[in-house]
């Protein structure tokens, strides 16, 4: 599929937020192994255990600090340092506070948010679990662990977990964005947009938002309420790269060829703009005009004449099998 969200997921059942019973720490812990490989969930700890979730700089490089006297103090120097960038040195004083105070869910929250930020999967996935043991309704973590859990096709218990971190707290555009994704790609196009709503009522200048209910309404054929979502897009942030993408490939279903191109070159070469438009036109079926861009793409560049070519001689491939 040509068109895309800004994220990508799997479909599920549906389930409404009524009707989802709220998990007990250690069976939500069991429910989550697959993130982290391991044969049992993390265990809350004390000491310097925490250093396990630790992903950054050698803490050498922190060892010039000044002690701290509380685990509040560690945790007004990580939120100073979060603030300014610094996000292993971030992580590090919350790891210290954590070492004085082993009972704080919204710390944990926040080493597992960072670590996520930086792809550290397993580390974010072990101190949401730890945020969870101690408060099996913390939003922040159930929403954490759901996008991961959608990313890594956990269909239903990403489903489970954001509707849970949403029911938690209704300010999580995040968790309504990735259930918008869930619905549309399950078909339910008509949730979709209620949970692409919701998050946009609580973010409303966010241009993934905007894409992505332009590529609802893309994928049911309502094409002016698409271009009016992309463009919006492209309002609030001009190098959206997937609104422009979005974009060229509603102008090329809509042989609005011209527009199609200036669109796509906004975030490509031109030979690689006549070639996606002729590769959408291919997949429609549309194998005469595909045949036109493909060797207009050949034409524009010289280095992209292989895959061009390759593209041209399947098309006619399929022209000839169709008979047209």
């Amino acid at each position: 599929m040509t068109g895309q969200w800004t994220d990508s997921a799997f479909g599920i059942k549906r389930q409404s937020f009524a009707g989802i019973r709220k998990l007990a720490g250690a069976s939500l812990i069991a429910s989550l192994l697959v993130l982290g490989g391991c044969a049992s969930g993390p265990q809350v700890k004390t000491g310097n255990a925490y250093k396990d979730l630790y992903d950054g700089k050698s803490e050498l490089t922190f060892s010039t600090l000044m002690p701290v006297e509380s685990a509040e103090e560690a945790i007004a120097r990580g939120d100073a340092a979060y603030r300014q960038g610094k996000l292993d040195e971030a992580v590090f004083e919350y790891i210290r506070s954590l070492e004085l105070d082993p009972e704080n869910a919204d710390t944990f929250y926040k080493v597992g948010a960072i670590n996520q930020h930086k792809g550290a999967s397993d580390k974010a996935a072990s101190a949401f679990q730890l945020a969870l043991q101690l408060e099996p309704d913390h939003a922040g973590a159930l929403e954490g662990l759901g996008l991961m859990l959608m990313k890594q096709r956990q269909h239903e218990r990403a489903k489970t977990m954001l509707e849970q971190a949403v029911a938690a707290d209704e300010n999580r555009w995040q968790a309504f964005n990735a259930l918008g994704i869930m619905a549309d790609l399950r078909g339910d196009f008509a949730a979709a947009r209620t949970y692409y709503d919701r998050a946009l009522a609580i973010s409303p200048r966010n241009a993934r938002l905007h894409n992505n209910l332009g590529y609802s309404f893309y994928l049911i054929g309502h094409w002016n309420r698409a271009e009016y979502q992309y463009q919006a897009a492209l309002n609030i942030d001009p190098e959206h790269e997937r609104a422009w993408r979005n974009l060229g490939q509603l102008y090329t279903r809509l042989e609005r060829f011209d527009e199609a191109l200036e669109a796509l070159i906004k975030v490509m070469p031109e030979a690689d703009a006549w070639n996606t438009i002729g590769y959408i036109l291919m997949n429609e079926g549309n194998y005469r005009q595909a045949e036109e861009f493909f060797s207009k793409a050949a034409k524009a560049s010289p280095s992209y004449h292989v895959t061009a070519n390759d593209n041209l001689a399947q098309v006619r491939r399929l022209i000839a099998r169709s008979g047209d």
